[in-house]
């Protein structure tokens, strides 16, 4: 709430050249905040760009649970959100070494969203996973499946067979709260309760193939460092409620308008806050963090490549903000002399206490 209100303080810049002021009130770096995070959106996308493996294909499996279990996920956001992650990683991981699919090792990234489009609780991940990978004996090979080369339904089954598994082993560990669930207390209720979703189906969702180096990072980089909302759909505020606008996808993708109260709004963008040092984004496969690097080197050398490395790797602000929109925020617009920067957060009354003269050489 305070972000670029001046209550942070503000950036102070003044030309060691023409002396010419530049205010700008200091942002307030909250991962959550949708006005903070477009350079690093825009670092992650480029970052991820430089792990693709050019000609090969990639693909966008949607993983999606049952709203059943929305009311369990909100009592144990972090352990459940995990469990979440750590299934769909085993399920791909686990199918891609099978030799009827790829027989080889993956590199795969998730993206964690919590929302639908109407900022309701809906938890589900993108998974991005290359159409190659490396074999046990240090090969790689690319699938010669046309479009994704697993059945969702075999997806589905071991998807749903790992996540329910995992979650009887943390119930009978005592390890899940049942505060918004209360019923569930009773093991008869929770066996009925689990093997109702044994009989649901679940659905994992294949969207288009991604070539190369085309539109897979593109895509996932706009929800990265996104929670719930962009401002560019909120119509309107005023005392009382808030309007946005959201696709209907169940009424032929039509945009809608919505109307809430105040202080509904902001309880439904609240449920989205991630748990303190929780990551929205994993890597499994050969793009694992531990061996990311070596990886993308074998991978590039089999291939008679050259692994380009991180772009944007020790790159501070300026420089992406200067690559990615043109702008360098150290020189002056004025006459494109040099800015002494005042320290961050540094009250307006300091820039009329310190006196700047611009040189005369």
């Amino acid at each position: 709430m305070m972000c670029k209100t001046g209550e942070l303080g503000y950036n102070i810049a003044v030309c060691k050249e023409c002396g010419h002021p530049l205010v700008h009130s200091v942002s307030c770096n909250n991962r959550s905040c949708p006005c903070c995070q477009a350079p690093l959106a825009k670092k992650w996308e480029m970052a991820r760009n430089s792990e693709l493996i050019e000609g090969i294909a990639y693909y966008h499996v949607i993983f999606t649970l049952p709203h059943k279990l929305n009311e369990l996920f909100a009592a144990n956001l972090g352990p459940l959100l995990s469990l979440l992650f750590r299934c769909v990683q085993e399920t791909l991981l686990t199918l891609c070494a099978d030799s009827k699919f790829m027989g080889a090792t993956p590199g795969i990234f998730s993206v964690l969203h919590t929302w639908g489009q109407k900022l309701n609780f809906h938890p589900h991940i993108h998974a991005c996973v290359s159409g190659g990978g490396i074999t046990p004996c240090g090969k790689f090979v690319e699938t010669r499946h046309k479009g994704f080369f697993i059945p969702e339904a075999i997806i589905a089954k071991m998807f749903r067979g790992k996540f329910l598994c995992a979650l009887k082993k943390l119930y009978a560990a005592g390890k899940l709260s049942l505060s918004l669930t209360p019923d569930l207390q009773d093991p008869c209720v929770w066996q009925t309760f689990i093997d109702g979703l044994f009989h649901d189906r679940w659905l994992p969702f294949v969207k288009e193939t991604f070539n190369g180096r085309g539109n897979a990072v593109r895509y996932l980089a706009r929800y990265s460092y996104r929670t719930a909302i962009a401002n560019s759909r909120i119509v309107s505020v005023d005392n009382e409620t808030v309007t946005f606008r959201y696709i209907d996808y169940a009424d032929e993708r039509k945009e809608k308008l919505m109307t809430v109260k105040g202080e509904e709004f902001i309880e439904l963008f609240l449920q989205h806050i991630l748990p303190a040092g929780f990551h929205r984004t994993r890597f499994s496969g050969f793009l694992t963090n531990c061996r990311k690097t070596k990886n993308l080197k074998l991978i590039h050398r089999l291939r008679n490549t050259v692994y380009p490395g991180n772009p944007c790797h020790g790159m501070n602000t300026a420089t992406l903000l200067k690559m990615c929109y043109g702008r360098d925020i150290c020189v002056c617009p004025v006459c494109a002399g040099e800015l002494l920067y005042l320290p961050r957060g540094s009250p307006l009354s300091l820039l009329d206490n310190v006196a700047f003269h611009p040189t005369t050489n």
